[in-house]
């Protein structure tokens, strides 16, 4: 796998994606019912408005106010995740992906059913963090993914989940190799420990130095240390790094996407120059 499909679906090199964070839901413990969904619908609205207005190549659709998640994801979820972002498709001018929260599964369900372009998910090995024990079951997540209808549509996954370590410790190296190897994402994702840290610049270069899959970075994108990121990686989502003051729950700063996206078009123009 190379950029091919990255560069044909986004229609340029070094693509950005942007984070629409869904606000919670029913069933979530932040959910406000007084507000209604009605509510993470119009929050949602804003964020795609700026982050498109803004200058992204692409939008990525997340319950990410579900926190605390969990793998019990419930079919009310499923529902009211499919059912905002099919309200809002209307006004989505990019190629937009899913990514449910802690749900390989729950993650290809909403993607079929909202006609999304790709997904993130976690598709692979066992890790442990401050949700505890992650197990993941590549054969049974990606039978899942036929199943439903979703072979097709490309998968990001992350070479190791945020904020986790794996129980068994293996050169990055290798686990880049056995990925590739019995899964073949179509692109692999680099965290940093926490949501809005910096990644380490040095994982991509080893991944990349022993695979030709794509490399994004997942978080810790800024306007700041975007073309420095994307000087090594193929492609970045941008989350908490547009919001206003650059904290997890606010909502997204058409300004600072615009200073992200003027830095990474002079980069692109360099590129194409060279």
């Amino acid at each position: 796998m190379n950029n091919t499909w990255l560069e044909k679906l986004f229609n340029t090199k070094k693509s950005v994606i942007g984070m629409v964070h869904l606000h919670a839901m029913p069933s979530d413990p932040k959910f406000d019912s007084s507000k209604g969904l009605e509510d993470v619908i119009e929050s949602a609205r804003k964020d795609i408005i700026a982050l498109q207005e803004g200058g992204v190549d692409g939008l990525l659709f997340c319950n990410e106010f579900s926190i605390p998640y969990t793998k019990n994801v419930r079919p009310i979820t499923v529902a009211c995740f499919s059912s905002v972002v099919g309200q809002l498709k209307s006004i989505v001018k990019v190629p937009f992906g899913i990514t449910c929260a802690s749900s390989s599964k729950c993650t290809y369900d909403i993607a079929v059913a909202t006609g999304a372009s790709f997904v993130r998910t976690h598709i692979h090995g066992a890790t442990a963090g401050v949700y505890g024990i992650n197990d993941n079951d590549p054969g049974e997540i990606e039978r899942h993914r036929h199943y439903v209808g979703a072979a097709n549509i490309p998968v990001l996954t992350a070479i190791i989940p945020e904020g986790t370590k794996q129980i068994a410790e293996r050169p990055l190296k290798e686990v880049t190799k056995t990925l590739a190897f019995n899964v073949s994402p179509d692109g692999i994702l680099v965290y940093s420990t926490n949501p809005g840290a910096a990644i380490d610049i040095n994982q991509v270069e080893v991944i990349k130095s022993v695979c030709d899959i794509p490399v994004l970075a997942s978080n810790g994108v800024k306007p700041e240390t975007a073309v420095d990121i994307l000087k090594v990686a193929d492609g970045a989502i941008v989350g908490t790094g547009v919001k206003f003051d650059g904290k997890f729950y606010n909502q997204v700063d058409i300004d600072r996407v615009k200073a992200l996206m003027k830095n990474v078009i002079d980069y692109r123009e360099k590129l194409n120059e060279n």
